[in-house]
């Protein structure tokens, strides 16, 4: 327990703790955190159905062991966007089955929950909804796997939220700004803001930060512990390719960070801007990488004042996984492999390691009745010549039985080398050509197939109504996400696009295709422009802002546990005396404020507060530049 101990990590933001303070159970948010549970992941597989569904149900036990006070789960719940009625009904079940009963909720709710839940479909929490009797609440955003299946459809935790079991946050649909309203709860002495941004495409994220159109709302104390979930790429893969943590204002003390499913939840602390992120990593591993062989973890994230720690905790019902990998040129004297029968020799190399993995595989048995005993193996091989490759798929059907995935269980990777009078200075420019013009020669992925198929047809040939972005998206969907109801989905929009259109002309037979052809080339326009998500530069522009940070007030005195939800008070309206709220969904926002907004958001260069917000403490602008980076 916490009763008697010290805090391990503190916000540099924030006071010291006196060593060896007490701290007070009842002023201290205890929270379960995990990450990415991928459930239905090949839900049909013989040996790996259950994978998914066994640690998720760890992870709720882990929660009611440790009485925690709430669940945050930073997406991917399920593993596609449509998932089955075995998977839906599994997931319920253990939902009802851990977070239902007549335990007292102790955090009090403070912030409006219209707000806090304006893109979903429940607009309550699910706890003060007095047809519930919710034991633990968890709070959720949606992964890039679990987000509304395109064309303004739901997301499958939107039903969830419907049925109770889940608070759905962070969802956005109007992804021409992006206003983060944080649910604020509150536990004795304890307040924490709690800001949720679920997926978006990183090139459309990085235009949306290198605009200036995200917004987070700030409490007006300076007492609550900022906490904020995301689901983005976190490694940098590539320019306009994640999310730089430089991004994110400096006014947060905790990122929980989903997406990437290497294990690293034992919270890191940003040089720059000072607060800590946590990336629990996936509960189940869904690609044969190396960092999917990490322990898996879920972790308890204590909250007292300004203080916190995370206690991981490694979950033992997950199948264990080895990864290695070989340079076979380290081998290459050893095996003789210039002296005739390379392929042999390979397959005696591989099998002796394949022996050694499954050896070391049974060390990561725990003693948990539950967990699946036949391990995953991932063997890559190096190699330096096509000769030393052999039908691997043959090879593994030998430990089939033994190895849960034998068809997989060996990769060939050939690696390049280069002599050393080839070694040039680069010409950055020609480079960068070489790499598109290889990038849009090997393009393989369906969906760029599609578009780069429409784009490069004959003018009889192109689509009457919708444009190639939409059947691209329509493909990726039905191989990545496999949404058999897109193709349904898409006409269906683009059915009520077409009759909008319509119902504003003034039509007859004789102008229909004129205003059809309108209609084609208002979609062309739009299509275009987000195509240039793709040219938005990662870092900011030098001299701009990119976050402004309104206050937000809470909403009354809010309620801890269960009974009537009683009176929330008027909202303050004091921020509209600063420099305006930039509510800016797309709802009715006022333009005037909006247009102050965005001219104060380009023209400012340093952190601005006006005498009259200054004064009442009300308004603060977070701001990042180039300058800024010491990276």
């Amino acid at each position: 327990g916490f009763s008697c101990c010290t805090f391990l990590y503190v916000s540099s933001k924030m006071s010291e703790p006196t060593p060896n303070s007490t701290i007070d159970p009842d002023d201290t948010i205890k929270i379960l955190v995990a990450s990415d549970i991928h459930l239905g992941y090949n839900e049909k597989d013989v040996i790996r159905g259950e994978d998914s569904f066994i640690a998720f149900e760890e992870v709720l036990q882990h929660a009611l062991e440790n009485d925690v006070d709430a669940i945050i789960l930073g997406g991917d719940l399920f593993h596609i966007a449509n998932p089955s009625t075995n998977t839906l009904n599994r997931c319920s079940r253990l939902l009802k089955t851990y977070l239902l009963g007549d335990k007292p909720i102790k955090l009090e709710f403070l912030s409006d929950q219209n707000e806090n839940f304006l893109e979903s479909l429940n607009k309550t929490v699910n706890y003060e909804d007095p047809n519930m009797n919710i034991a633990i609440p968890v709070f959720s955003i949606h992964g890039n796997h679990d987000d509304p299946s395109g064309f303004g459809r739901i997301s499958s935790l939107d039903l969830l939220s419907t049925n109770g079991y889940l608070n759905y946050f962070g969802k956005w649909t109007d992804l021409t700004k992006i206003n983060i309203s944080p649910i604020l709860l509150k536990k004795g002495e304890t307040k924490m803001a709690l800001y949720g941004l679920s997926y978006i495409s990183d090139a459309r994220l990085a235009r949306l930060f290198n605009e200036a159109k995200v917004f987070l709302e700030k409490p007006e104390d300076t007492d609550w512990f900022n906490v904020m979930v995301v689901h983005q790429n976190r490694a940098d893969r590539g320019p306009k390719n994640y999310l730089p943590e430089k991004s994110l204002p400096a006014f947060l003390d905790l990122v929980i960070w989903g997406h990437e499913h290497d294990c690293r939840i034992v919270p890191e602390e940003n040089p720059n801007k000072k607060f800590y992120v946590s990336q629990p990593g996936s509960t189940v591993a869904t690609s044969l990488a190396e960092g999917e062989a990490l322990d898996k973890c879920c972790g308890i994230l204590s909250i007292h004042k300004s203080l916190f720690r995370l206690d991981p905790i490694r979950l033992q019902t997950v199948r264990p996984f080895i990864f290695e990998s070989v340079n076979m040129a380290e081998y290459f004297d050893e095996l003789g492999l210039d002296e005739g029968d390379v392929q042999q020799k390979m397959q005696n190399f591989a099998a002796e390691r394949i022996e050694d993995m499954i050896k070391r595989a049974k060390e990561k048995l725990t003693e948990n009745e539950k967990q699946p005993k036949v391990p995953l193996i991932r063997l890559r091989l190096e190699i330096t010549d096509v000769e030393q490759q052999f039908n691997a798929i043959r090879f593994g059907q030998q430990y089939s039985g033994r190895v849960a995935n034998p068809q997989d269980m060996i990769v060939f990777k050939k690696k390049i080398t280069k002599a050393k009078d080839e070694l040039k200075p680069l010409d950055k420019d020609a480079l960068l050509e070489a790499y598109q013009n290889q990038r849009e020669a090997t393009a393989n992925r369906a969906e760029e197939v599609v578009d780069r198929y429409f784009k490069e047809a004959d003018e009889d040939k192109q689509l009457e109504l919708l444009c190639s972005k939409s059947m691209s998206e329509l493909t990726k969907r039905m191989v990545d996400y496999e949404d058999d109801d897109a193709a349904d989905c898409i006409i269906k929009f683009y059915e009520r696009q077409v009759m909008n259109h319509l119902e504003g002309q003034a039509v007859n037979e004789d102008n229909i295709d004129e205003v059809l052809e309108g209609f084609r080339s208002k979609e062309r326009d739009t299509s275009n422009a987000h195509d240039s998500d793709e040219d938005i530069d990662d870092k900011p522009k030098a001299n701009s802002t990119s976050i402004f940070v309104p206050p937000v007030t809470t909403a009354g005195t809010g309620r801890g546990g269960k009974g009537s939800r009683g009176g929330r008070g008027s909202r303050s309206t004091a921020a509209s005396n600063s420099t305006g709220r930039g509510r800016g969904r797309g709802r009715g926002a006022s333009n005037s404020s909006s247009s102050k907004i965005d001219s104060f958001l380009t023209h400012t260069t340093k952190p601005v507060v006006s005498s009259r917000a200054s004064s009442r403490n009300i308004s603060k602008v977070v701001y990042i530049s180039d300058e800024d980076d010491d990276e």
